[in-house]
């Protein structure tokens, strides 16, 4: 039955993927959501410098949240719960069971891992575990983070969550942020990824629009992602595309369609073109579903300016495969990345992990 419910989800993402491809290229106005991601709360126990401020705003109820799953369902198979941090929210384990009972597939949950023993055996319903964490140098991490302390709990939870991964079948990547103190950071979290069997994605250090200054014209920074690259192609666990990887070696010109990865606020708010250029809004409870809003409302093109300054991972490394898809048929640890469930397990059963 699991692998029944996988298998139709797939369908779908594949179909939307289709559907996207056609429409941003014929400029119709008919496409669907790729990955939509949840807010469940603004609020946050972290600091991190490179992100937006923790929220103050008092979280929504638990219903009107379940109310935006099932509008957001709709022909729309793949959900990332993020936040904030989303374990902060207290009704997050409802939220986990009812996005199972809706089918969603993949099922993302990003987080800082900071209490993810609230959820430890409720692991089972997420197909991908997302863990922020951008050195294993608790100095670093400390900074990065803004709150001193945090980095070996931090690590400790990784390490609960990797052996829970490998009992459940679920996939765990980490995400690091690279930054100008994190450049000789990146490469000790990959070998740290490749010894527990999980993965690791990276980004670089942004300010509201454009990357950090320290990063761009800086040598160090060209030969880590080099480095990454070549690692990639050595089969370590990198998740990101080497599309990717390459466009934000030099920040080279790119073209954004941040509405096929929409994002919906707590409250249902649903921000255009993107997160980042709140020119306008619409709330999803006004639309019969998150499909019917993108046909609708979603707006053809962002900020010209935006193809020269804003590499976010969660925009771009999405539209790299609707711009050029014939990488997502390439590239296995990407699909695998997405896929999620299925993917980590068959790797784990080759590598003799766990049973076939």
């Amino acid at each position: 039955m699991r692998s029944e419910v996988r298998g139709r989800a797939y369908s779908e993402l594949v179909a939307n993927f289709i559907v996207d491809v056609v429409c941003l290229h014929a400029r119709l106005r008919r496409f669907r959501p790729l990955i939509t991601n949840l807010y469940l709360t603004k609020r946050c126990n972290l600091r991190c410098r490179y992100c937006y401020p923790p929220g103050e705003e008092p979280n929504s109820d638990l219903q009107t949240l379940l109310t935006l799953l099932e509008k957001i369902r709709p022909h729309n198979p793949v959900i990332n719960i993020t936040g904030g941090e989303p374990l902060l929210y207290d009704d997050i384990v409802p939220i986990l069971q009812r996005v199972r009972e809706l089918k969603f597939r993949p099922v993302l949950l990003s987080t800082n891992a900071l209490c993810v023993d609230r959820i430890i055996d409720h692991l089972h319903l997420i197909d991908h575990l997302i863990v922020s964490l951008d050195s294993l140098d608790e100095g670093v991490n400390d900074l990065m983070s803004g709150v001193a302390g945090t980095t070996p709990r931090i690590l400790g939870a990784i390490t609960r969550s990797a052996a829970v991964s490998r009992e459940e079948g679920f996939k765990l990547t980490l995400h690091a942020v690279i930054a100008p103190e994190t450049l000789t950071s990146i490469e000790p979290i990959v070998e740290f990824c490749d010894a527990l069997n999980i993965s690791v994605s990276v980004s670089p250090e942004h300010g509201r629009f454009d990357p950090h200054a320290g990063l761009r014209n800086n040598p160090r920074y060209v030969q880590l992602i080099d480095r990454l690259v070549e690692l990639k192609r050595a089969g370590k666990p990198i998740a990101c595309s080497t599309g990717y990887l390459r466009t934000i070696r030099e920040f080279s010109p790119h073209r954004c369609y941040p509405f096929v990865s929409p994002r919906v606020e707590p409250d249902g708010r649903v921000y255009f073109p993107c997160q980042r250029i709140r020119n306008r809004h619409v709330f999803l409870q006004d639309y019969k579903n998150l499909c019917e809003l993108m046909r609708k409302e979603a707006e053809w093109i962002a900020d010209t300016r935006c193809s020269e300054r804003c590499f976010l991972a969660c925009y771009l490394e999405v539209d790299q495969y609707v711009n050029d898809p014939l990488p997502l048929v390439r590239e296995f640890p990407v699909r695998q990345y997405l896929v999620g469930r299925t993917g980590a397990r068959e790797t784990m059963v080759q590598r003799g992990v766990i049973g076939g």
